[in-house]
C-alpha cells in the first residue's frame, strides 16, 4: 500500500509558546549544579596531573642500578625512596658533637669524613660540608692556622663551595689578626720621596711598622699563628680571598689591605701591583681614590734616578693628573708642588745627558739637549743651567746656528782605521766596494767592448767585500773590474730575457737592422 504525506495543518503545527516551554526544561538541570558525565568523572575522581612519577636526570642517574654513582653514593630503598648518602650518619653525629661544643671531638670526626677516599672520588657533598665544618670546628677553637690551612684546602677541592661566603670572612678575619688589625696605609705612616736624591728616601712623618716575624724561626708555641711567616701567611690568606671570590664585598678590601702590608714593608713594587689590580678591576670601591694616591705615591718610590728608566716617572705624574680631574675634593695644592717636582726630576734626566755629551766632548749634541730642556721644561731649574751651558758653548751655538751647519767629521781612530769608520777610508773606497771611476772617455762603450742596454735596469750595489780582521775592499785590478761587469751585464740580459725582442745585431732581409727596430716588441 503506498503512503502519501499527509499536509500539515494549523491543528499539528507547534506554537511558539511550545517551544519556549520546552526549551526551559532543558535549561533546568543546568540551572541545578547538574554536569556533564564527563565533568563528574573529572570533579569526582580527582583526575589532575601528578608529579609522583617525575624523576630529573639526577635521580634517574641514580636510580639506576648499572650507574657507578648508584653504587658509590646511594642505593634506592624497600618504598622507592632514596636512601641518604654515604657519610650521612657520620656527619651528623659529628654535627651534634659541634652543636654540643666539644670542638675537638667534632673536629676529628669531620677529618676522618674528609679522608674519606670513597667520598673524595665521588667528589659527595658530604665530604665538602664535612671539610667546612672541620675548618669550623678548629676556628672555634682559635686554632687560626688549622682553620686557614683546612679552608685553602676546600677552596682547593671545591672552588665554587656553597660555604664561600663564611670563608672569605673567616680569612679576613684571621688575616687582620696576623697583621695585628691593621688600617688603610697612609700617605704619612710610609717613606717619603727625595727628588734631588732618588735612591734615598726620607723617613715616614708618622711611620707604623708591619708586626715583625722571623721566617726562618718556627713558631712552637702560639697555636693561633702558623709555625712560619706569620706576615707571608696573612697575605696568603687575603690573596685567597679576592682570588676565589672576586665578585664578593671582601675582594676590594682584601686587595687593599694587602697593598697597605706591602707599602709599609717598601715593596714598592708588589704595593705599585696591587693598587693597579684595584683601580683596573674594581673601579667602584671607595679605596679607588686612595689607590690613585698612593699608587702614584709607591711608583715615586719605584724610581731610581735620571740614570734608569723613567717609565715609573711618567706614570706617577699621569696618576696624580687623573686624581685632579677626577677628585675635585683631592689636596690639589700638595699634588701641583708634587708635580712640579716630577717636572724637575723630569728636566734632570735631560741633564744628564747634557753631562754624558759633554764628558765625551760633543758640544753639538750638548746645545741639542740643552735646547730640549729650554723648549720642554722653561720653569725647571735646569733651565738656567741649560742656558748657562749654551752661553760657554759660544755664540753660534747659543743662536742655533751650528745646529743648522753640517756636522763635522768625527775624529779619526785607530780603530776606526782597522774597522773601516773613518770618514776618509770610507771616501777613499765608495760604497760598492769598487775603484772610483775613471775620468770620462769619448770612446762608445760598444768600441770598449761593454754590452750597453739603454733599456736594461741598473744593477743594484754590492756591498764592499770585506776580510776579516782589516775590513778593508778587496782590491780590483782594471781586468776584473771588465769581468764583473760582463758578468753582471749577462745576469741582466738572462734575467730581462724576451723571445719576441730581435736582437739588436740580428739582420733583416740581408742587412742589419735599423735603430728603429732594435727593441721591437710584439
Amino acid at each position: 500500500m503506498r503512503l502519501w504525506p499527509v499536509p500539515c495543518t494549523s491543528s499539528v503545527r507547534r506554537s511558539p509558546a511550545r517551544r519556549l516551554f520546552a526549551a526551559g526544561l532543558l535549561l533546568i538541570p543546568g540551572s541545578l549544579g547538574c554536569v556533564t558525565p564527563f565533568e563528574r568523572d573529572v570533579l569526582l575522581d580527582d583526575n589532575r596531573p601528578q608529579i609522583d612519577n617525575v624523576q630529573g636526570p639526577t635521580e634517574r642517574r641514580l636510580r639506576n642500578p648499572w650507574s657507578k654513582e648508584a653504587t658509590q653514593t646511594s642505593e634506592v630503598g624497600v618504598d622507592g625512596s632514596l636512601k641518604p648518602l654515604a657519610g650521612t650518619d657520620e656527619y651528623l653525629a659529628a654535627k651534634e658533637l659541634f652543636d654540643a661544643g666539644e670542638f675537638a671531638k667534632a673536629e676529628e670526626a669531620f677529618k676522618s669524613i674528609a679522608k674519606n677516599k670513597k667520598l673524595k672520588k665521588a667528589r659527595s657533598s658530604i665530604r665538602e660540608d664535612a671539610m667546612f665544618m672541620r675548618g669550623e670546628a678548629a676556628y672555634e677553637q682559635n686554632k687560626l692556622a688549622k682553620a686557614h690551612d683546612y679552608y685553602a684546602e676546600l677552596l682547593k677541592d671545591y672552588p665554587s663551595t656553597r660555604h664561600l661566603d663564611t670563608i672569605s670572612r673567616r680569612l679576613f678575619k684571621i688575616a687582620t689578626v696576623w697583621l695585628n688589625e691593621p688600617e688603610v696605609v697612609g700617605v704619612d705612616e710610609i717613606k717619603q720621596v727625595d727628588f734631588e736624591q732618588p735612591q734615598v728616601k726620607k723617613p715616614a712623618p708618622n711611620p707604623t711598622k708591619n708586626p715583625s716575624s722571623l721566617v726562618f724561626v718556627p713558631n712552637l708555641i702560639d697555636e693561633t699563628r702558623p709555625l712560619f711567616d706569620t706576615p707571608g701567611n696573612a697575605v696568603a690568606a687575603l690573596r685567597a680571598i679576592w682570588v676565589n671570590d672576586p665578585t664578593g664585598p671582601l675582594a676590594d678590601d682584601a686587595i687593599m689591605l694587602a697593598a697597605s702590608y706591602y707599602a709599609r714593608a717598601e715593596d714598592w713594587i708588589e704595593a705599585d701591583r696591587m693598587f693597579t689590580l684595584l683601580r683596573e678591576q674594581f673601579p667602584q670601591s671607595p679605596h679607588v681614590q686612595t689607590a690613585f694616591e698612593l699608587g702614584s705615591h709607591v711608583k715615586l718610590m719605584s724610581y731610581q734616578g735620571p740614570e734608569y728608566d723613567g717609565k715609573n716617572l711618567d706614570d706617577a705624574e699621569q696618576l696624580k693628573r687623573s686624581l685632579v680631574q677626577l677628585y675635585p675634593g683631592a689636596d690639589r695644592e700638595r699634588i701641583e708642588m708634587e708635580l712640579a717636582k716630577i717636572q724637575s726630576a723630569r728636566a734632570a734626566r735631560l741633564w744628564a745627558e747634557v753631562e754624558l755629551y759633554e764628558k765625551k766632548d760633543r758640544p753639538r749634541s750638548v746645545s741639542v739637549y740643552c735646547f730640549l730642556i729650554l723648549q720642554q721644561f722653561p720653569d725647571t731649574p735646569y733651565a738656567d743651567r741649560a742656558r748657562e751651558k749654551l752661553r760657554q758653548l759660544g755664540p753660534e751655538y747659543a743662536s742655533g746656528a751650528a745646529l743648522r751647519s753640517p756636522e763635522p767629521d768625527p775624529k779619526r781612530t785607530i780603530w776606526g782605521t782597522l774597522t773601516n769608520s773613518n770618514p776618509e777610508s770610507m771616501r777613499r773606497a765608495p760604497a760598492n766596494g769598487y775603484p772610483a771611476p775613471a775620468e770620462a772617455s769619448e770612446e762608445p762603450l760598444e768600441r770598449r767592448g761593454v754590452d750597453f742596454d739603454f733599456n736594461e735596469a741598473e744593477p743594484e750595489e754590492k756591498p764592499p767585500r770585506r776580510f776579516w780582521p782589516f775590513s778593508q775592499p778587496r782590491p780590483l785590478t782594471p781586468d776584473s773590474n771588465a769581468k764583473e761587469i760582463r758578468i753582471e751585464s749577462a745576469e741582466t740580459e738572462k734575467r730581462n730575457w724576451n723571445p719576441f725582442r730581435r736582437s739588436a745585431v740580428e739582420p733583416v732581409g740581408g742587412e742589419e737592422a735599423g735603430s728603429a727596430d732594435l727593441d721591437a716588441d710584439f
